[in-house]
């Protein structure tokens, strides 16, 4: 990789050297992390200080979907990937003005999701209406079938709620008496139903919680020995909360399995102090404007082909990867690994594969993650598994041209790079185990490195050049630099340092000079060849950034947008504003092409004007 004070004069005679395609504009973005997927961009004539403000917002869409997808920029369009009512898809823009020029799900993906809800459907509605009223939703689907549900405008929240109110009631309350048990409210509220039924101040708690235990013993009390064991209390109201109701005795780490009418008694005043154990007609309306606003509890065909209809994780849906782009053509990768290669210009499928059912690979616990590498005639993947862990396959026609048989560890988060090293051109790849590289005409192993690595993510994309690779996690590992050398067949990495402050997470590593820069423990500038920490300073929070002009362009987690000076002398910032929260962190990367910066966060795009002209 080159370093991002390099001359374009040794530039091109790489890409000569190597075969690949010839330079692009210097405007253009085309593939994760840059042109050079190492986080730099060419361009020059930027601002070097930001209004107050920040700088103008040329436009502003919503239309990207939700995900963590960046964005790759060629030939004033824009690609990207999201969630679109629930369904993934790869979009693209004109950069003129932000709208879509088409936005497509890959045709088998689109197929196997139809079958999928159809076969739900048949299977979940048991009154064979059509949709899925609330009861069969949440027996089949669970309590998150309400993120696919659509809401309605705000003007109707409340007469939606008092209806699915009394939907519900119709449908739960056994007796009629206008309240909902536990055993009523069964597996449809059973995950809120400790918050839908709220505190009556004006009750006497400590007599209340002492009502409710007695008839929690008079029930469940099979045996009649005065407790409650944990198969006695399976199924009830004091099954969740078991464990935090049976007291631990002093030196022991679980109490003794068996509960109380004391403990009982004990937890109720405490945590679910004047509660009365039921559900009111008023409590659920309350639970439904607070929790689920303009939500009907109804799923049609449509939103049930949202909830299937992309990759979904607690840590945020939707696809995670970025498209790059090469001349007509944009490859993408989703969250459940499914690989395309579309027309650029129209959307159309020209191939397809799936990354776990094709290639025999495994879909990491957050999903896949990468961005496609495009080496010559080859598009470079990490599938994992048995098989390989990476993959080169023909970029025209998707064909297998080879798999890392040496190297089977599990993919992870991050995404290779291309690199000659020690004489070599090679695929490093920062997988679940080490950072290793293969050799790009075979597969074949050329060397791991395993201390940088850690056992629950792996998500930087690693910094190569002059014989050497940094490469860094979180989870409390750090950052390591090892010089790559020729030894025999194969190559060798040997420590040159190992700096735990450097423990960048998501947000990536720029080689500036002779320096690197990205967020540790704090946001560092470190000599890359020695580990010396010039300075460090938490500045926006951490985040991710890219280079430019002389510049960092940083975007934090915590929704703030800072503009840093890149030098070795101290922490110099420029300006920083605010974007708006869209409920999740900011975990997109930064772009910079054509004058602009664009941040994207959820379904949200935003272009700004960073040029200095």
């Amino acid at each position: 990789m080159m370093r991002a004070m390099s001359c374009s004069a040794l530039l091109t005679f790489v890409v000569v050297l190597w075969g690949a395609p010839p330079i692009i504009d210097a405007a253009d973005w085309p593939q994760w992390r840059g042109p050079n997927r190492d986080g730099v961009s060419e361009e020059t004539g930027l601002l070097k200080a930001w209004p107050a403000k920040g700088p103008k917002v040329v436009w502003q869409v919503e239309s990207v979907g939700v995900g963590y997808s960046s964005i790759a920029v060629s030939e004033g369009r824009i690609f990207t990937q999201g969630d679109l009512n629930g369904v993934e898809h790869v979009i693209a823009l004109d950069a003129a003005d932000g709208s879509v020029l088409w936005a497509v799900q890959p045709p088998s993906v689109a197929r196997r999701l139809a079958e999928r809800v159809a076969a739900e459907m048949k299977r979940l509605d048991k009154d064979a209406d059509g949709r899925l009223s609330e009861v069969e939703a949440a027996a089949g689907l669970g309590s998150r079938f309400n993120d696919s549900d659509s809401p309605a405008a705000a003007d109707q929240y409340e007469s939606i709620a008092a209806a699915r109110t009394r939907r519900l009631m119709a449908a739960l309350d056994a007796d009629q008496d206008g309240r909902l048990t536990y055993s009523e409210a069964g597996r449809t509220l059973e995950n809120d139903f400790a918050n839908i039924d709220r505190e009556d101040k004006t009750a006497d708690a400590v007599q209340l919680a002492r009502r409710r235990t007695l008839a929690f013993v008079k029930d469940l009390d099979k045996d009649g020995d005065g407790e409650l064991s944990r198969d006695e209390s399976r199924g009830s109201h004091l099954d969740r909360p078991f464990g935090r109701i049976d007291q631990r005795r002093e030196g022991e780490n679980r109490g003794d399995q068996l509960l109380t009418a004391e403990e009982i008694e004990t937890y109720l005043a405490k945590s679910e102090a004047g509660r009365d154990g039921t559900i009111s007609a008023d409590e659920l309306t309350a639970h439904y404007l607070r929790r689920y606003p303009g939500r009907d509890g109804i799923l049609t065909a449509t939103e049930l082909r949202g909830h299937y209809g992309g990759y979904r994780n607690g840590m945020g849906d939707g696809p995670r990867g970025t498209p790059t782009v090469e001349g007509n053509r944009v490859y993408a990768e989703g969250g459940n690994g499914n690989l395309v290669c579309l027309d650029a210009a129209t959307g159309k499928t020209i191939w397809e594969l799936n990354l776990a059912s094709d290639l025999e690979g495994r879909r990491p616990g957050w999903g896949y993650s990468e961005s496609p590498l495009i080496d010559g005639q080859k598009l470079i993947v990490t599938p994992g598994g048995k098989a390989g862990t990476v993959a080169a396959l023909d970029k025209l026609t998707g064909k297998v041209l080879w798999r890392s048989a040496d190297v089977t560890e599990g993919a992870h988060y991050a995404s290779p790079i291309a690199a000659n090293l020690a004489g070599t051109r090679q695929f490093v790849v920062l997988a679940s185990k080490s950072a290793f590289g293969v050799e790009a005409a075979s597969g074949r192993k050329l060397w791991s490195y395993s201390r940088a690595n850690n056992g629950t993510a792996n998500c930087a994309t690693p910094i190569a050049y002059n014989d050497h690779v940094f490469a860094s996690s979180d989870y409390g590992t750090g950052g390591a630099l090892v010089k790559i050398s020729a030894s025999g067949d194969a190559q060798r990495a040997d420590e040159k340092y190992f700096e735990q402050k450097m423990r960048n997470h998501h947000g990536g590593i720029v080689l500036v000079g002779d320096y690197l820069y990205g967020y540790g423990s704090s946001l560092i500038c470190m000599h890359y060849l020695t580990g010396k920490i010039a300075w460090a300073d938490r500045g926006v929070g951490k985040g991710s950034l890219v280079y430019a002009d002389g510049m960092l362009f940083f975007l934090s987690e915590g929704h703030t947008v800072g503009l840093i000076e890149a030098t070795p002398a101290g922490y110099r910032e420029h300006g920083r504003f605010k974007i708006e929260r869209q409920g999740r962190p900011s975990w997109a990367h930064p772009v910079v092409s054509g004058g602009r910066l664009y941040i994207r966060d959820q379904q949200r795009l935003t272009a700004y004007d960073v040029s200095a002209k």
